[in-house]
């Protein structure tokens, strides 16, 4: 009789208590929450779990007071409005999921749970042991929860602080076996010196075999704590027929250890003990720094949700103001919105015109002017004084939470291939074993008596060392090198999938341009020279923050203005005194308030002006100064780039939020013939998905949050 549970792997009891019949034999279990666990596998004829999963699965535990405490909270109303988003009559919320160990978990959960009639959908990611629930918001979570215990999982709302806990724990298992392979290396290592030293100088036998032993003993916990994780994902991956990477390191280990094992007891004199602790020690560094860089990457991942306020100004039918948190705003909600805040939902201008800087969702800077009855997007920011907008969807339902789902969504398409190096060595492995099992013949009918060791010796040799040291080493090297350069690396397929690259797309502002404003030419309509007009401005916008300010914040060569009453209208311009001389500087409607409409006689754009020309006006109290061209320019090196990729047999194309006109005039400077404007976050994802199904792989570079989906 087995002595261990069925369901968990732990001792089961001297009397056969628990039993059931579960793939055509008596399984044996611990106790009545495994048996439970089982019986109701076998009920719904879901016993393909056990034939799945490649490690004992967790004990169920009993719940205790404060869990169940914790648990039933959940079902208040203002909590699980705060973890979850609702939708008509069901509601989404995003689980962390305890216990959790391989592909089987996972499926018995969706498999299990996505059953229940009032569970729309249970969606659970393996990887990151986190599920996405779509129930009936007329059932209660707590019911969800307790039944997930029931199979021996515990559910919580997933928050980022579980990922960081998640993150230290792994760093933390990392490091341990990492300490327990250096400090064993450096001991192995200085009894190998005295060996090698030994042999020159007729260091005795028994003191060469003191030497062997010592090392044999310290290399035994790094063999059995530090490795473990290779030989872990070994037997998984020969669980899942495949031969992984970690094979051959597994039989390269183990193979040399018990070899080195072998000469201690019966005295051969072949020995690995340092190439053992040597290479455990080097090959756990490559794969620390590897997660450490992915995670820093994770990190800088911007989040929506991060983007929206906690709270909103709402407006009462009797003209008061109520500050209320942003869960609380429905639909025909009137809200008030300052200067330079963040719209919180998607809505209708109610009152006066404004400008919005829709950056966020178009990834262009510039503001876009919005009249009465225009829609508002969340997430988009009020560059101009306070507005009043009439809500049209709440949160759960806005514009930026569809951008959620829509990375979210992007996230689960992943390319249906695997590393180079696993596909190298999946079929170095298999030539391994054939030479091997050619050696062990051929010396079988030379020289029995050598087998082992000559055997031993191919396996040794064949092992793809470099290969499993490099790549990991290579993937981390890069991962990091690309962070530091903005860049993120999300699959460590990515650098491999780049060989495969058929398509190209590019995002234009920020990415084909640098994003920032140049100051282009000067149109000078007074008595002061080009210098002291750039002065004047100078001095205007260093109150400012706007991104064309930036064209204006330069230090002049010899400073001889001085400047007092500086002020700043959002999304209209700066004014103040410069020498006694009242000025301002901004656009046509800034400036109309003291020169009037004879500006647009004097000064009309000329002709062959840019149509991505932003112009700015610098008038006094008695004229027009100065008109101010800016324009974002190209990267130095977009141009080289795209002509790069055209000589490797790419197609580039440009896909960009913008108006057609201002992508076309960047496309023809950098010669791509291929233009996709006024591009939605939703029709980028789209654009990319269908070069994927015609033609393959598919590269596409941008920044901003409106690229998400598309990256």
């Amino acid at each position: 009789m087995n002595n261990q549970c069925f369901h968990c792997g732990l001792p089961n009891p001297s009397q056969n208590l628990f039993s059931c019949f579960v793939l055509g034999k008596n399984q044996q279990f611990c106790c009545g929450g495994c048996l439970a666990i089982a019986e109701t596998l076998v009920e719904n004829q879901l016993t393909d779990f056990y034939r799945f999963r490649d490690k004992p699965s967790t004990r169920p535990s009993e719940l205790i007071p404060q869990e169940l405490r914790d648990i039933d909270a959940l079902d208040n109303e203002d909590v699980v409005e705060e973890v979850s988003q609702i939708h008509g009559d069901m509601r989404t919320i995003e689980l962390g999921i305890e216990g959790i160990t391989c592909a089987a978990c996972g499926w018995l959960i969706e498999k299990q749970l996505g059953s229940l009639p009032w569970v729309q959908s249970i969606k659970v990611n393996v990887s990151t042991h986190r599920a996405v629930l779509i129930w009936n918001r007329h059932n209660k979570l707590s019911i969800f929860l307790k039944k997930l215990s029931a199979l021996g999982y515990k559910g919580y709302p997933f928050s980022l602080d579980a990922q960081e806990n998640i993150y230290k724990k792994t760093n933390l298992s990392y490091i341990k076996r990492i300490l327990v392979a250096a400090l064993g290396m450096m001991q192995v290592m200085t009894y190998a010196l005295a060996i090698y030293i030994g042999d020159f100088q007729d260091l005795e036998s028994k003191h060469r075999l003191f030497f062997h032993w010592l090392s044999g003993i310290i290399a035994t916990p790094v063999v059995f704590y530090s490795a473990l994780p290779f030989f872990d994902s070994t037997i998984r991956s020969i669980k899942a027929k495949q031969l992984g990477m970690n094979l051959p390191v597994s039989i390269a280990i183990l193979s040399a250890y018990f070899s080195s094992v072998y000469s201690l007891v019966f005295g051969n004199d072949v020995y690995y003990f340092d190439s053992v602790v040597m290479f455990t020690f080097f090959l756990l560094v490559g794969r620390y720094l590897e997660h450490r860089a992915r995670y820093r990457s994770i990190l800088k991942q911007q989040s929506f949700n991060q983007l929206l306020p906690l709270s909103a100004i709402k407006r009462n039918t009797d003209g008061s103001t109520t500050s209320i948190s942003i869960s609380k705003v429905k639909t025909g909600d009137i809200l008030i919105v300052n200067a330079g805040e963040i719209i919180p939902v998607d809505g209708m201008l109610c009152e006066h015109s404004a400008k919005i800087n829709e950056a966020v969702l178009t990834g262009e800077f510039m503001p876009v002017d919005k009249q009465i009855g225009d829609s508002l997007m969340s997430g988009s920011t009020n560059n101009s004084p306070s507005l009043v907008m009439s809500v049209r969807a709440d949160v759960a339902n806005s514009h930026l939470q569809k951008l959620v789902a829509l990375q979210n969504d992007a996230e689960q398409l992943k390319p249906d291939t695997v590393s180079i190096a696993d596909r190298v060595s999946h079929y170095y492995v298999l030539i391994s074993l054939l030479l091997v099992s050619i050696s062990a013949g051929y010396w079988w009918f030379e020289q029995p008596d050598r087998i082992f060791s000559i055997v031993l010796s191919v396996l040794v040799v064949s092992c793809p060392c470099a290969l499993s040291l490099a790549t990991p080493a290579a993937v981390a090297a890069a991962t990091a090198q690309l962070s530091e350069l903005g860049l993120m690396l999300r699959s460590n397929t990515a650098l491999s999938e780049l060989t495969r690259v058929k398509n190209t797309f590019f995002d234009k502002t920020g990415t084909l341009t640098t994003g920032t404003m140049q100051l282009s030419r000067i149109i000078n309509g007074s008595k002061h020279s080009n210098s002291d007009c750039l002065q004047i401005a100078y001095l205007l916008e260093s109150i400012s923050n706007h991104r064309v300010s930036k064209a204006f914040k330069f230090e002049p060569d010899e400073l001889t203005m001085s400047s007092d009453s500086l002020s700043e209208v959002i999304g209209k311009g700066v004014s103040g005194k410069v020498n006694g001389i009242c000025y301002r500087l901004g656009n046509l409607e800034f400036i109309k308030e003291i020169v009037g409409d004879k500006i647009a006689v004097e000064f009309n754009r000329p002709a062959d002006s840019v149509v991505t020309e932003t112009v700015l006006y610098l008038v006094n109290q008695h004229q027009l100064v100065a008109v101010f061209y800016l324009k974002d320019s190209i990267r130095t090196t977009a141009v080289a780039a795209v002509d790069q990729l055209k000589a490797q047999g790419i197609s580039v194309s440009l896909l960009s939020g913008d108006a057609l006109k201002p992508s076309e005039e960047v496309a023809k400077k950098c010669s791509i013939e291929s233009i996709f404007a006024n591009q939605t976050p939703e029709r980028k994802l789209a654009e990319i998905l269908k070069a994927q199904q015609e033609s393959g792989g598919t590269l596409m570079v941008g920044d901003g949050f409106n690229d998400v989906g598309a990256l």
